[in-house]
């Protein structure tokens, strides 16, 4: 079989959640099945070394300005001459007309939420092109990969899709890259690299709504307001401008040695950044699996997370569960985990025994299962000559 895999942004050098997490997949599948033939459709971009070509997989570049008419209209083209048996498209979305069976994951359906104003223009015009692709296409794809139950209930409530067809494959955890690394000279480059302090408390988010980053920063205004000596709060994703502003809001001075905005932290050095903070707080609005929350277990630091959403699910009894409305009862918690150490250590070594739960060979085993069962029940019509010219470029002639 030849297998089609689309990650429209693979190759960019900041890399998200999506092209991770396909990374992944990709090297996993390629290690575990010897049998199938593999063609990775991208965009060319500055990370071409992250994935190489081998006998048994091509890197096949895809043209397209923006995503729209990359995954409407070169995609397919290319997908029909290179001879894929199927396609697996990534990025929740995919092609209305596809000249093979599609296999489709879709993250989450946050998208599908009312967008909040305080989102970006970039932001707002990604949520309704979504929002107005996801409802058409997702019925006509064969198979539906999604990443935990709870997002599984949300896409049956939000799109009219036979149950059948969508399946829960956990994203899986890299054990080479995140594991407690007590390399010395390692942690102090990391620390010295992004100007750490000893001590100090990790956020991850952007300035998206669902981030709940203004929140965050409100509920650390708390705990330093009651602590006697506050960590430092590092903020890798949020700008200098947007926590100062912030803290302006709350009468509260903005100090760069307790606010630390690192700016983009490389993939090889976050693994460190979670081994090196005292507590790893996501208490996320919404998720569809929370990848942070698994990477920051299996590096071992404790962490404060939602309980709402898909966070209860994927944390398990190791994380500090919050509601993450409730800006008073997120100060407690960083406080408890900052001053209680036996509390602190039980969380560590439970959140390392939690993120053995995700694998990225299991994850990879049963999406090749999924792959061969597609291929097996697809309808001959979608392998017919002609179906492409007929059913694909005839809509754009």
């Amino acid at each position: 079989m030849k297998i089609g895999i689309e990650v429209q942004r693979l190759f960019r050098k900041k890399k998200f959640g999506i092209e991770s997490s396909s990374l992944e997949l990709i090297k996993t599948l390629k290690e575990i099945e010897p049998r199938h033939e593999f063609v990775i459709f991208a965009k060319d971009d500055e990370d071409r070394n992250c994935l190489d070509h081998s006998e048994r997989l091509k890197i096949k570049n895809v043209n397209g300005i923006f995503f729209a008419d990359f995954e409407q209209f070169f995609l397919p083209i290319a997908a029909y001459r290179e001879h894929v048996d199927i396609l697996h498209c990534t990025g929740n979305t995919a092609p209305y007309f596809a000249p093979v069976p599609v296999v489709q994951t879709l993250h989450d359906v946050i998208f599908m939420d009312s967008t909040p104003e305080k989102d970006n223009l970039y932001q707002h015009f990604g949520n309704h092109y979504r929002r107005k692709v996801v409802p058409l296409i997702t019925p006509r794809s064969e198979a539906v990969i999604t990443v935990s139950n709870y997002e599984k209930e949300r896409i049956l409530n939000r799109i009219h899709i036979d149950e059948n067809k969508i399946h829960v494959v956990y994203n899986g955890i890299n054990e080479k890259r995140f594991y407690p690394n007590a390399a010395a000279d390692r942690r102090q480059a990391v620390r010295t690299k992004y100007k750490l302090p000893d001590d100090f408390i990790l956020f991850l988010g952007n300035t998206t709504y669902r981030k709940n980053s203004c929140r965050i920063i409100e509920s650390y205004v708390q705990y330093a307001a009651k602590s006697p000596n506050p960590m430092a709060l590092v903020t890798p994703g949020l700008p200098e401008m947007f926590v100062a502003d912030r803290l302006r809001r709350l009468n509260y001075p903005y100090n760069r040695n307790q606010f630390i905005s690192t700016g983009y932290v490389d993939k090889s050095d976050l693994p460190l950044l979670y081994g090196l903070c005292k507590l790893f707080l996501f208490p996320s609005l919404s998720e569809g699996f929370g990848m942070p929350v698994v990477e920051a277990m299996a590096c071992g630091a404790p962490v404060i997370t939602s309980r709402i959403s898909c966070m209860p699910e994927i944390s398990g009894n190791a994380g500090l569960l919050v509601d993450p409305f409730n800006t008073h009862e997120i100060a407690e918690a960083i406080l408890m985990l900052t001053s209680n150490e036996n509390l602190r250590n039980a969380k560590i070594e439970a959140g390392l025994l939690n993120a053995k739960r995700f694998s990225w060979s299991k994850s990879a085993e049963k999406v090749l299962s999924l792959y061969e069962t597609v291929f097996q029940q697809a309808k001959p019509a979608r392998r017919e000559r002609g179906f492409f010219h007929k059913h694909v470029l005839g809509q754009f002639w």
